[in-house]
């Protein structure tokens, strides 16, 4: 039987509410972090914008943005099984020369937060010298269950070593490298078991669902994104064990 492999084109949150209770079985996602309207590097002192999303402005009031977050985490407790894991991409960032971190929220919802897994890029377009340059992000490891277990058959430590993907690679300012997903994935579900990633961006989740033999569910609010995977032949690689459908909202 071939995997199904769903792609929403809408709001996050809207789509969310949708979804019946306790129907996912596995969340790896990354939001938008909330950046002030674009991507940067400092040059000769001065700040350099290098792209922005293709759709949202990333720059919401920093109260508004932690709300939104909630709700999302939130609705994907209610959407995923008592045994699901969660594995939400984030990262620190520094405003005014405080930290925020997005434990912040998560310890506001009903997660339990199990694990923090350090995602090491060893580089950064922060490139800024009057801070130790940020070359890291994490993954928190979210569960319902103080008895779920991960199946670490990869024999992965707490720290990875990853690289960014380009966004003239992607197409995207944002795309997390494939490993992330494909190891999360690996260790907290089995085959067809159903993997959501409600920002869905480039589809790197899809594929790591889609090469582990899972089904998948996408919702991503940029078609520009999805089109561009069309085009360069997600679903002529995949149609052959995978039904395919992306519906827009």
């Amino acid at each position: 039987m071939k995997n199904k492999c769903q792609i929403i084109v809408g709001d996050c949150l809207t789509e969310l509410q949708k979804i019946k209770t306790a129907t996912i079985d596995c969340v790896v996602t990354s939001p938008p972090y909330n950046l002030g309207g674009d991507f940067h590097t400092f040059s000769k002192g001065k700040r350099v914008s290098y792209g922005a999303y293709d759709t949202i402005g990333d720059k919401q009031p920093e109260h508004e943005y932690q709300h939104e977050q909630k709700e999302v985490l939130e609705e994907l407790y209610r959407v995923t099984t008592e045994d699901a894991f969660c594995f939400y991409v984030h990262k620190d960032r520094i405003v005014k020369n405080e930290i925020i971190s997005p434990l912040y929220w998560l310890k506001d919802t009903k997660w339990k937060i199990s694990q923090a897994v350090v995602l090491n890029q060893k580089s950064t377009a922060n490139v800024d010298k009057r801070r130790f340059f940020p070359v890291h992000e994490y993954i928190y490891v979210l569960c319902k269950n103080e008895k779920s277990k991960l199946k670490n058959d990869s024999c992965l430590t707490s720290v990875w070593e990853v690289r960014k993907v380009p966004r003239k690679i992607s197409g995207h300012p944002a795309t997390f490298p494939y490993a992330i997903p494909y190891e999360c994935i690996r260790a907290a579900t089995k085959e067809k078991d159903l993997v959501l990633d409600c920002y869905a961006g480039t589809l790197t989740t899809a594929v790591a669902a889609l090469e582990n033999n899972r089904n998948f569910l996408g919702i991503e609010i940029s078609n520009t994104y999805i089109k561009k995977q069309i085009q360069e032949g997600f679903i002529e690689e995949y149609k052959e064990f995978a039904d395919i459908e992306i519906r827009r909202a």
